[in-house]
Order: C-alpha cells, then sequence, then structure tokens
C-alpha cells in the first residue's frame, strides 16, 4: 500500500473522472468520495480500481472532506492530498508539493494558482472574491497565502489528527475552517505555485456560492480577531 492518499471529491464527474485517472501517478492510492451522484461517477471510479465512499455528515464539500479524513485516519497513510475532480486540476503537481512539504517541514501545502489564468478560466468575479478574501485572511493572520480557495491541498498526517476533530464546515467554507484552525493550532502551512486549466462538465459553484465566500471569509476572520483578543490562540510556528 502507498503512504499516499489522494482524495477526489466528486458530485457527477463522470467525464472529468474518466479524463483525470490516466494522468494519476500510479504510486498513489486513490478515494473517490461521492456526494450522491447520479451518474456513472461509481462506476468509472470502480473501473479505474479507486476506492469508492458515499460521504458522511451531510451534503456538500466540506462532509466529504471531513469523510476523507476518517477515512485516511482509519489507515496507516501519511500524506493525505485533495483536488477537484473536473478536471481542472493536474495531479502530477502533487508530487511538487509532496517535495515541499518534506523538504520545508510543513504541515500543510496549498496550491496557489496563477491569477491571470483564474481571470481567463473562472472570470473577474471569482478572481475578485477569492483575491479580496485571500488577502484579508493573510492580513490578519500575518501569513502569505494567496489562493486560500484553492483547490489544490496536501495534508501531514499529524495535520489530518490535529484538524479533523476541530472541523464543523459542510460546504465550499472548509477552505477558510480549514485555514482557521490550522493557524490556531500552528500548523505551518506552505504555499507551491501549480497550474489551472478548463474545466470538463457544467460548474457547481454559482454566483451566489462565491458571494456567500466573502460572507465566510469575513465570519473566520472575526474569529480570528477574538482568538487573538482573548488569547485562545496556540502559540504559532508559522514562519
Amino acid at each position: 500500500m502507498s503512504d499516499f492518499l489522494l482524495m477526489l471529491p466528486t458530485l457527477n464527474e463522470e467525464e472529468a473522472l474518466g479524463a483525470l485517472g490516466p494522468e494519476i501517478p500510479k504510486w498513489m492510492d486513490v478515494l473517490v468520495v461521492d456526494g450522491g451522484s447520479t451518474d456513472r461517477s461509481r462506476q468509472i471510479a470502480e473501473g479505474l480500481g479507486y476506492g469508492f465512499l458515499p460521504q458522511k455528515f451531510g451534503r456538500g464539500k466540506g462532509c466529504g472532506v471531513r469523510s476523507a479524513m476518517e477515512y485516511f485516519l482509519g489507515k496507516d497513510y501519511q500524506y493525505m492530498g485533495m483536488i477537484d475532480t473536473d478536471y481542472t486540476n493536474l495531479p502530477s503537481e502533487m508530487e511538487r508539493m509532496l517535495a515541499a512539504m518534506k523538504n520545508n517541514g510543513y504541515d500543510l501545502v496549498l496550491g496557489a494558482r496563477d491569477r491571470g489564468t483564474q481571470r481567463e478560466l473562472l472570470g473577474r468575479f471569482s478572481l475578485f472574491i477569492n483575491s479580496s478574501t485571500s488577502g484579508v485572511t493573510s492580513f490578519a493572520y500575518r501569513m502569505r497565502l494567496p489562493d486560500i480557495q484553492t483547490s489544490y491541498w496536501l495534508f501531514s498526517r499529524s495535520a489530518v489528527e490535529t484538524l479533523f476533530p476541530l472541523l464543523v464546515a459542510t460546504g465550499f467554507e472548509i477552505e477558510y475552517d480549514m485555514v482557521y484552525n490550522s493557524w490556531m493550532k500552528g500548523l505551518r502551512i506552505g504555499t507551491v505555485p501549480v497550474t489551472i486549466r478548463k474545466r470538463l462538465g457544467t460548474t457547481k459553484f454559482t454566483n451566489y456560492l462565491r458571494l456567500k465566500q466573502i460572507y465566510h471569509g469575513l465570519r473566520y476572520v472575526n474569529k480570528s480577531l477574538y482568538a487573538m483578543a482573548t488569547g485562545k490562540r496556540t502559540n504559532g510556528r508559522n514562519p
């Protein structure tokens, strides 16, 4: 068994999953965590030899991430990677992220997507939301977090052990939940530039959900300010 588990959160991504499969390095174990697909996502995943896990805790990406972490902790893996299943992410980028983690002693590594490419593929509004929330969060945490809504994540085992009991997010606000709790516990967070490309299929991230990201970002920043004011934050180890 590999010491690396790649988690793919999925909801009706049969086309993209089929295209992504051949690109995933053979040394990775793969777990598809499904949020209730009604297409052939499960058949494609199992045909590729991947694990398939219907997510727990409810609907939404956050529930899928937490389900994957619970599964991960029940195995002997040392690293858990996560990318979107919509074909926008390159699985090979995980190799550079893993090297950065090992070489620098990071607990988490986030992939930082090029802003020009984000604007071209995702639109100016999406880039504005991401840049704004990333900027506010970076300022509040005194850290460099250029792409907090990234779809590229890599966790060490100790990071998953720390974060899993603390996470409560059910939807796309899971990114804020993970960064907030990493900061609260003093985990070391690194970033690596990564590539994105045009997705296959129809996006599920509507403008309404993008606007909600502003609300969630401000909510977690407010929680952070309260933690600093009351001295409830663990003494951090972030560079």
